[in-house]
């Protein structure tokens, strides 16, 4: 596409009769038409995935295995007298602030990251990203006082916000905001996002047993102190190695011929982002504040975030209140619902992006079973039956929000829109740690009664906004609401002017919709 031609959010322009909704796509206007072209595209697909994918992997995985450490150290050593509570004389609510104060800035600097990965590059920002997160980390083992571990943590939120948002919007664009969805469609996110998603399960699997091994190194330095250094280390190195092995934008990889390119700029939606995109458009604002899909799927990131994902900020307390093991045995029992979630999202992502599920639907079934684990949990005492249901409940947990990202990309037509968009929403997302320690303090356990009574009308509340966000997408809303349908800016949405845009593109040979 030539730096001169209109782009999406440049073009659009308040609601005509020429944006008349009269059909719904999938995700994109048309699919290449011969077999030999669409075997061509897979060929480097698979390319581009080897290239990226097994880099992107790993730092998500090492990222949250930091973000959640936190976690694993309340508990490390509270036999011997060496836990970071007691060794830094903090109180259960100021124990809640040391989690949640992480996601305050965290929150706050997302959407202004995946601006600025686009300002730069992928591959200096995202080593930024990961340098400096993983040096706070080890400087979090120095702290002495409720002050200075406040500090820390709420750096370590600001060097690390952006880093998922920049993979998601930046995967099309090369792992900014916009790196995945430069390089792939909606449809092809699925089955990407779940492995992104899967990685982030296995990190409390990998978290528990470094928690457990590492208790066993508590000496001159406590368990909690060798925890942050040995898992600040490898991001700092991986940084390293982004800077020098992760690709730019498709247009700018001289590891593609031009034909290989072309063939994946046409596989694109015309309204996905691209490298000659508006960084930030106003009018791509008003469309994403006007828009009816950004309400639902905030209030189903809140509320599903809040709701099904509190607890894993706690996990390991909740566990070991249970009553059955102690400390290093209750790091090890956040394994197995780690894993499983790993499993689930995985097998989840493969039946979505084959088809042959659809992610609204799967997203709302995973929202009754934790409801209904949670009732369990608020009248079962039998402790093998609890620890079971926290085990499926943290799987379906873990697979919320890999469902929802393709649609969510889906949802944004244009480079400002899609990097707006997701930069805010995965910004909600972080309400889950600024709440979820507060819903499952340490003052209402060992039952947690209230905790799960909020979390059970938070889900509820997710049911709902899941339901609109399906309606809005794929429903019929142009027959029930057709001045509302006007407002809605999906990738799904076929529109007069798309067909206008389209024929217009045939017209110019060469030119990439």
């Amino acid at each position: 596409m030539s730096s001169n031609i209109p782009t999406p959010d440049e073009k659009r322009s308040t609601s005509s009769s020429d944006d008349e909704i009269i059909g719904q796509l999938n995700a994109k206007l048309a699919s290449l038409g011969t077999s030999d072209d669409e075997a061509a595209y897979r060929k480097v697909l698979r390319r581009v995935d080897i290239r990226i994918m097994p880099l992107v992997l790993i730092q998500y995985l090492f990222m949250r295995v930091d973000v959640t450490n936190i976690s694993n150290a309340a508990i490390m050593n509270i036999e011997q007298k060496t836990d970071i509570k007691t060794q830094l004389h903090l109180s259960p609510q100021q124990w809640v602030w040391v989690i949640a104060c992480f996601y305050y800035p965290y929150m706050f600097l997302e959407p202004i990251s995946t601006i600025l990965l686009k300002r730069t590059s992928a591959p200096i920002w995202l080593s930024r990203i990961m340098v400096t997160w993983g040096v706070v980390t080890c400087c979090i083992a120095a702290t002495t006082t409720y002050g200075g571990l406040i500090t820390t943590r709420v750096l370590v939120g600001a060097f690390e916000a952006g880093y998922f948002p920049c993979i998601i919007v930046g995967y099309i664009d090369w792992l900014d905001s916009y790196f995945w969805t430069f390089w792939y469609t909606p449809a092809e996110l699925a089955i990407r996002v779940a492995a992104l998603y899967s990685m982030a399960s296995l990190s409390g699997f990998i978290g528990g047993f470094l928690a457990y091994a590492i208790s066993f190194a508590n000496g001159v330095l406590a368990g909690w102190q060798w925890l942050f250094i040995l898992e600040g280390i490898p991001p700092i190195i991986l940084g390293i190695v982004t800077y020098f092995a992760l690709p730019s934008y498709p247009e700018q990889s001289n590891w593609l011929s031009a034909a290989e390119k072309d063939l994946i700029l046409r596989h694109l939606h015309k309204d996905a982002p691209t490298i000659h995109g508006k960084t930030f458009s106003w009018n791509a604002a008003r469309l994403l504040f006007t828009d009816p899909t950004y309400y639902s799927f905030t209030a189903a990131w809140i509320c599903s975030g809040v709701g099904g994902n509190g607890i894993s900020f706690s996990l390991p307390t909740v566990i070991k209140d249970l009553g059955f093991t102690d400390s290093r045995m209750a790091n090890v029992l956040t394994m197995p619902p780690s894993f499983t979630a790993f499993a689930l999202v995985l097998i989840l992502g493969r039946l979505v992006q084959t088809g042959r599920l659809n992610p609204f639907p799967v997203c709302i079934f995973l929202d009754v079973v934790i409801i209904a684990c949670y009732i369990v949990l608020l009248y079962v005492d039998t402790v093998g039956v609890r620890y079971f249901v926290l085990v499926v409940s943290t799987a379906a947990s873990g697979s919320l929000y890999p469902m929802l990202w393709p649609k969510r990309v889906q949802a944004l037509r244009g480079t400002a829109m899609a990097g707006l968009g997701i930069g805010l929403h995965n910004a909600s997302a972080q309400f889950s740690g600024i709440l979820g320690p507060q819903i499952f303090s340490p003052a209402y356990g060992p039952a947690y009664q209230v905790s799960f009574k909020v979390s059970i009308a938070l889900l509820s509340g997710a049911v709902v906004s899941h339901s609109l966000s399906w309606f809005f997408m794929h429903g019929p809303i142009q027959t029930y609401a057709p001045r509302l349908a006007q407002r809605v800016q999906a990738q799904t949405q076929l529109r007069k002017s798309d067909l206008r845009e389209e024929e217009e593109s045939k017209q110019h040979s060469g030119s990439v919709v």
